[in-house]
């Protein structure tokens, strides 16, 4: 097996495992267009996504139950404060109503604003589930615990074909490409 992107057997001197975990691996080789291409083309939390990911990559498999705690714990904060930031941001780069130098400096302000806001979002998924001693023996089943826990979300999001994309289509390829990066060895 690849050494992992993060040790998930300790945690970090902030303790979100989690955060650690996202931070490593979304600076990965296409992980970033991976994930915004599922938020854009179903909606997708990105935080929870890589929360699927990172718990499956811990060899743990998240329950229907799971899932229905974790969603409406983040639910409002993404849509009050994590979208809003997102979509000022994204719009302001599409204008021109400030000088160049005075509108990026403001999209960095916003960027940054947005990263706080993700920042919180994944530390209340953290703290949402108990986390189980990392077992390293349990990593092996990764990728298929991965795997499950992205298409239970995928599942239960409100676009109608929501369902079908760990399955075909090009949002099945982003799924693909995170599931790769993830596990390199493993494909």
């Amino acid at each position: 097996m690849a050494e992992l992107p993060v040790d998930v057997s300790q945690p970090p001197a902030q303790g979100n495992l989690f955060w650690a975990f996202s931070q490593a691996f979304y600076r990965l080789p296409d992980v970033a267009a991976a994930c915004l291409a599922l938020q854009d083309h179903r909606q997708v939390d990105v935080n929870l996504l890589l929360y699927c990911l990172w718990r499956g990559q811990r060899g743990e498999t998240l329950t229907g139950d799971d899932l229905a705690r974790l969603l409406p714990a983040v639910a409002d904060w993404q849509h009050q404060v994590v979208r809003p930031l997102r979509t000022a941001r994204r719009w302001l780069k599409t204008q021109s109503l400030l000088p160049e130098e005075r509108e990026g400096g403001l999209r960095q302000a916003l960027k940054q604003q947005e990263l706080a806001a993700e920042k919180r979002e994944q530390d209340i998924l953290f703290a949402c589930l108990p986390l189980p001693l990392a077992d390293p023996a349990r990593y092996p089943q990764g990728r298929q615990a991965a795997k499950t826990n992205c298409r239970a979300y995928l599942s239960i999001l409100a676009a109608p074909a929501s369902a079908q994309v760990a399955r075909a289509g090009p949002d099945a390829a982003a799924l693909a490409l995170l599931l790769d990066r993830l596990f390199p060895d493993q494909r």
